[in-house]
């Protein structure tokens, strides 16, 4: 009986003291294991998540991930859909982690979920959950200035015109799918970069910020006002094509506030007609000349622009001074205006020249590479 006695006593004590080293070599490996995930940035409540998971060892072989970030921290995480998870780009979205989980839900692979959130607002993305699946959707949302609000007008659009699909985002995106000045967007704050368009308006009361005179030494007449900055980049290239042909490059028409581009329309209207009017004069709100960075350029040697030594040297030179050249012969139903030899756009040197690179319209330039 004592025996007995003993002995359970010697296993309770080899328990405890087994429990010890356990805890005591487990500890550490736990604490380490904390700090080479703390070493990638996790935070504290996705290393509970990832450990609590036994997930250590996948997270680890990986560089840090802010969306696997995010969504380990969530309490809408689920293990199951790790696999996926893993290859995410993270976008700020709100409730980004339950989004994420009903387009897995729906069936949509990493690929499609990254496109379909990059693509994305949060208004968009709510009504395009009520959706079911949409196969092929990489299609168009493949393409960095795809619209995620936009997929249906795409798939409308590439039925009515035989062009490949990422022609199709880029039109769409202009607003080529509707008419000329409807479904129309606000431009509300002045940049160089800024597009004006037949689907950009501008409002009655927008004044682009530093309008100065032109001086008449460069100017047709003594009316003439333009943006500085513009300004003095156009009297450079004025002064630089007069060394090369003999001749300066004059201002014939600068800034038009709203009130003065109707009248231009108008007066145009009544002279030549509806259809002229519209294939050259823009409404007012959607003329580039409102923005102060727009000018319409006269020759010293002729009162005709196209032909002349100084058209042919600006049209070669215009972009080292920070001047696109904005309507050229074959963009019209790009622009929605005819060729116009002597409408330049100053946008700055540096994205000029890439411009001027790529040779396309601003349009689709800045649908590809600047609409935010």
């Amino acid at each position: 009986m004592k025996r007995r006695k003993l002995n359970k006593k010697a296993v309770i004590v080899l328990s405890v003291i087994l429990l010890i080293i356990i805890i005591e070599i487990i500890n550490p490996i736990k604490l380490y294991n904390k700090h080479l995930l703390k070493e990638l940035n996790y935070q504290d409540a996705s290393i509970k998540t990832i450990l609590n998971n036994n997930l250590k060892k996948e997270v680890l072989n990986q560089e840090y991930s802010k969306a696997l970030d995010t969504i380990f921290a969530s309490s809408d995480f689920k293990k199951d859909n790790y696999s996926i998870y893993k290859d995410l780009e993270y976008v700020k979205l709100k409730d980004y982690t339950k989004n994420i989980n009903a387009l897995i839900k729906k069936g949509y692979k990493a690929e499609e979920i990254n496109n379909i959130t990059r693509s994305a607002t949060d208004a968009s993305l709510k009504e395009f959950l009520e959706k079911d699946y949409i196969e092929n959707i990489n299609d168009y949302l493949k393409y960095d200035f795809a619209i995620l609000s936009n997929y249906d007008r795409y798939v409308a659009y590439q039925k009515e015109n035989t062009i490949d699909k990422e022609l199709v985002v880029v039109y769409v995106n202009i607003g080529l799918d509707n008419d000329f000045y409807t479904n129309t967007r606000p431009v509300t704050e002045f940049s160089y970069d800024m597009l004006v368009n037949k689907y950009t308006e501008l409002s009655e009361d927008f004044v682009p910020e530093n309008l100065v005179d032109v001086p008449l030494e460069y100017a047709a007449d003594n009316k003439q006002k333009a943006e500085a900055t513009m300004l003095e980049a156009f009297k450079k290239m004025s002064d630089d094509c007069k060394a090369a042909t003999g001749y300066k490059a004059l201002v014939r028409s600068a800034y038009r506030d709203y009130k003065k581009q109707q009248d231009t329309y108008d007066l145009y209207l009544d002279a030549y007609g509806k259809k002229y009017a519209e294939n050259y004069v823009a409404h007012p709100g959607f003329s580039e000349h409102q923005t102060g960075l727009a000018v319409d350029i006269k020759a010293e040697s002729s009162e005709v622009f196209k032909g002349t030594k100084e058209s042919e040297w600006i049209r070669e030179n215009a972009y080292k001074y920070g001047f696109i050249f904005r309507y050229d012969e074959g963009n019209e139903e790009i622009t929605g205006v005819k060729y116009e030899s002597w409408h330049y756009r100053y946008v700055g040197v540096e994205l000029a020249k890439d411009v001027h690179d790529k040779n396309m319209t601003y349009d689709e330039y800045y649908i590809r590479f600047l609409n935010k």
